[in-house]
């Protein structure tokens, strides 16, 4: 997963970069630090989570089977 957090994060940067809205310095920061990549790690797996908790319960509450 820290593969897919860090090209989502040069994506966004490149992006927010291209558009004005962050500068140089900060788009270095999203792109070059472990820390930024492991709180986009943790903030995926917890969308991940609560995807897969919203499915299961979603299955019990219409009765198919879990």
């Amino acid at each position: 997963m820290t593969v897919i957090a860090r090209i989502l994060l040069v994506w966004l940067a490149g992006y927010l970069f291209a558009s004005g809205r962050i500068n140089e310095e900060l788009r270095d920061i999203l792109t070059t630090n472990a820390e930024a990549a492991a709180l986009v790690q943790a903030a995926l797996s917890g969308f991940v989570t609560g995807l897969w908790w919203l499915w299961w319960r979603l299955a019990k509450r219409f009765g198919w089977r879990t």
